[in-house]
């Protein structure tokens, strides 16, 4: 029986490269199997675990279907490297195994270096923090440990240790702040004299950034580090090198960096060093960062290369992006030479940038020559990032070649094998635009825009958004991290914040900010984490209470955003994009009656009956206040009879089961109506689509996905973008004009949860929905999706008068396959279904 053990998981996590690392001394485990037999599930497994010759965990053979345990064996030494083995066997006796996988723990505990830091500012000055020291006899191993708060880049000996950027991940600094851990260090060193060097940018800790408004957040200060470098020489004996008074510090060619003004390299700068000051600890809790590094990924080349003006080159790499331009720089430069590169996502009439809604970020990067052998061969900053498709150089004082620049985009490593394609081009390409924007706003935050002066974790756009990145991203890391970001900014009255980590916005945040809840609730459909659950269970808990603090009669009495920025003609003004249509505090106790919902299911989960009960009995009450003031049952309207009313209601399942398809019925009625103008914003767009399809107009939801006029997905690609925008409207202005915005990108929910009708409906993927819809006017869809038990996979096709269907389900998995015969029960397995057009 042919198959193996594959896709192991640490902590919830994919093993993203020759190893893991984890934080715990008890981590999750979890595995996925690939077999050729159809319809097998696991029977028993055995996870063995080692650290060289010494066993550190033999399970035995433990009886279950769960493909996920808990480590219970000795306890890990940071620093070695340890084995991990899976063996399975499924219920027809057959056996399957897994390669050895590579993992280090990671926590050290207590923290044993000092902080230092350089000069005294709190300017985007970059340091170079070195030192150097001996190694005495030869090594077995080496790890080092650092925390560069905001951003570090670590070099030993001058070769660079890891492709990372943006290290370590962003957070609210003063209560959470993260370390890297880079084993597998002992080539980088050589016996004898050494040297460290980590440099140390601004990042998010400089209150200089231009995103601070009437708020710097408390999480700024100076740039500062703290690292621990570990050697154990081949005879058993260790040896640290800390981050203490020995340190020093100089000046180097990166003099500023900032995330969004840009970066300057200058090689003219002579290095000359200075001692370092130890300084007081920044945060309340150091820990290991384990969420997956922000890389460099695509590369694209220059479509096109225009001289615009005098010295003045303009570049278009054909796609909206976040990253940076790498520049192979002439060979023969003058000393002092400025070679700026400026980037902006939209071209003005004239094909100049039209750089007014990056508001009051520069977004420019400058080289200054030396005019001798320190200049580099080529150029690419290391510590910022900007949102862009073009470029324009000034200063090269020569022809700008298109071999000669390339754009790199830079996100956190969290692409997935999924996929989704159907028959429709412009559909495809909607597809390829949210794909895209989600690439460009994950950089350890999950961001509203890349490019001008904001890049916060706006959690009112995050509600629908979350639904939808699970499909996309692998989130075992990433949720669980956005749960702690908002625990991290929440108060002890409970009150959470429009942003995570806190850069702007109000306190307490938007009541249809449930990403909170959203979050952890998927982290747990997808990858069967339960312990986040409980780890923001206390927190979810009190930003609820919130809610009922501001409620009438159950009715929530406040909102800022409500279904935000829906078309022009139903917001209150082009800058002002609060709906006219859609009453706010109907959003604000919807989400608040959908918290209820799922924190009895996290009750219930955690075995908290008493609280079970009280949830149940809040939403209900909730319930009853929305009907009683916003429902009639005779007509079937909510509230204004909005579309997002509407549409908001139904998702919800608020209203009475008899009472819904009438209420579908209106909203149906509304959208032909208008002529399909739809009325809705961030949320219940998305909401639109699926009540439309659950409840039979499906060709209504197909429409309005396709259409190319104004307002719609459509029509922004008609207008060249790449990428989703924040608005439906071309305009030019300062105002709410970001081009590269994921809250619209919710709509890909729709492709793989409707189109390919894929929904889990056990946490950890362990059973499934497979019920596809399929429109009059699009002849097939199919794709994949890359789950924790492996990859599900849906291909339908209308052809030779028939529908087929196509379904694979991996190992461990029980789906429900609708046809229109009605449901099917499988295991894992493919399967083929067709019926009669």
């Amino acid at each position: 029986m042919a198959g193996k053990v594959c896709q192991i998981r640490l902590e919830y996590g994919r093993i993203n490269g020759d190893y893991g690392v984890v934080a715990s001394q008890n981590p999750a485990i979890s595995w996925a199997v690939v077999s050729t037999e159809k319809n097998v599930c696991q029977a028993q497994y055995r996870v063995v675990v080692k650290s060289g010759d010494k066993l550190l965990w033999d399970s035995g053979w433990q009886a279950g279907e769960e493909q996920q345990c808990i480590y219970n064996g000795k306890k890990f030494v940071p620093g070695e490297c340890n084995l991990l083995q899976i063996e399975v066997q499924d219920d027809r006796g057959g056996q399957y195994v897994s390669e050895p996988v590579k993992f280090y723990y990671g926590t050290l505990d207590p923290w044993p270096a000092k902080w230092i830091a350089g000069e005294d500012t709190l300017a985007s000055k970059v340091f170079y923090f070195e030192k150097t020291f001996d190694v005495k006899k030869k090594i077995q191993s080496a790890n080092l440990y650092s925390s560069g708060l905001a951003y570090q880049k670590i070099l030993i000996n001058e070769r660079p240790v890891e492709d990372r950027f943006l290290d370590p991940a962003f957070s609210e600094y003063e209560k959470r702040a993260y370390y890297v851990m880079f084993p597998e260090l002992a080539q980088n060193l050589v016996q004898g004299e050494n040297q460290i060097t980590i440099m140390g940018a601004a990042g998010w800790r400089t209150p200089a950034n231009v995103c601070y408004r009437d708020y710097v957040s408390k999480y700024t200060g100076e740039t500062q580090l703290s690292a621990a470098l570990q050697i154990i020489y081949q005879d058993g004996t260790e040896e640290w090198v800390y981050t203490d008074e020995s340190w020093t510090w100089r000046n180097g060619p990166i003099v500023s960096s900032n995330i969004f003004d840009g970066e300057v390299y200058d090689a003219r700068v002579l290095e000359e060093s200075w001692p370092v000051r130890v300084v007081d600890n920044p945060t309340e809790k150091l820990m290991l960062q384990t969420l997956e590094p922000v890389r460099n990924q695509e590369v694209y080349p220059a479509l096109s290369v225009s001289p615009i003006a005098e010295d003045v080159w303009s570049v278009d790499f054909g796609q909206n992006m976040a990253g940076v331009c790498c520049f192979w720089l002439p060979r023969k430069l003058k000393k002092g030479q400025k070679i700026t590169i400026t980037y902006m996502e939209w071209l003005d009439e004239d094909g100049s940038l039209y750089m007014a809604p990056l508001r009051k970020a520069q977004c420019c990067d400058t080289y200054i020559a030396s005019g001798d052998e320190r200049d580099l061969l080529y150029w690419e900053p290391q510590f910022t990032y900007h949102g862009f498709r073009y470029v324009e150089v000034r200063g090269l004082q020569d022809v700008l070649c298109k071999e000669n620049i390339c754009a790199v985009s830079r996100y956190t490593d969290v692409a997935t094998g999924s996929r989704f394609s159907c028959g429709s081009a412009l559909v495809n390409a909607i597809h390829h635009n949210v794909v895209q924007t989600e690439k460009a706003n994950i950089h350890s935050i999950l961001t509203d825009c890349p490019q001008r002066d904001e890049r916060m974790g706006w959690l009112n756009d995050a509600t629908v958004r979350f639904e939808e990145t699970p499909y996309n991203f692998d989130i075992g890391q990433l949720f669980p991290k956005v749960v702690r970001d908002v625990m991290d900014v929440q108060s002890e009255d409970g009150a959470i914040t429009c942003t995570a980590p806190f850069a702007f916005g109000s306190r307490p945040a938007d009541p249809v900010c449930s990403s909170y809840l959203v979050a952890a609730k998927e982290a747990w459909m997808h990858t069967g984490n339960k312990q986040i659950l409980a780890e923001g269970y206390e927190g979810f808990k009190a930003w609820d209470d919130v809610l009922e603090k501001n409620s009438e009669n159950h009715i929530v009495q406040y909102s800022y955003y409500g279904d935000w920025a829906g078309p022009a003609y139903v917001c209150h003004g082009m800058c002002n994009a609060v709906s006219q249509v859609t009453p706010g505090i109907l959003m604000s106790t919807g989400y608040h009656y959908l918290n209820n919902l799922l924190l009895e299911k996290f009750a219930q989960a955690l075995g908290k009956t008493a609280d079970e009960q009280m949830f149940r009995e809040r939403a209900a009450a909730i319930r009853q206040a929305f009907l009683e003031k916003w429902y009639d049952p005779e007509t079937g309207k909510v509230a204004t009879g909005s579309q997002g009313c509407q549409a908001f209601a139904l998702w919800l399942e608020i209203l009475p089961e008899e009472g819904r398809q009438k209420a579908a019925d209106l909203l149906h009625q509304d959208l032909v109506e208008k002529e399909y103008q739809f009325t809705t914003g961030n949320l219940c767009t998305r909401y639109l689509y699926d009540m439309l399809t659950r409840y039979g107009y499906v060709e209504d939801a197909w429409k309005l996905i396709t259409k190319e006029t104004y307002p719609s997905l459509g029509y922004m690609i008609q207008q060249e973008a790449t990428t989703v925008w924040e608005r439906f409207e071309l305009k030019k202005s300062a105002s709410m004009n970001s081009h590269n915005h994921p809250m619209y990108g919710a709509v890909d929910y729709w492709f793989y949860a409707y189109l390919l009708g894929v929904k889990p409906t056990e946490a950890g993927w362990r059973r499934a929905q497979i019920r596809p819809w399929m429109p009059e006017g699009l002849l097939s869809a199919q794709g994949t999706i890359e789950t924790v038990l492996g990859d599900v996979t849906v291909r339908w096709v209308k052809q030779y008068g028939q529908a087929d269907l196509h379904v694979t389900i991996p190992f461990g998995m029980e789906a429900e396959v609708w046809t229109p015969e009605g449901s099917h029960t499988v295991g894992s397995g493919f399967y083929h279904y067709h019926w009669s057009l």
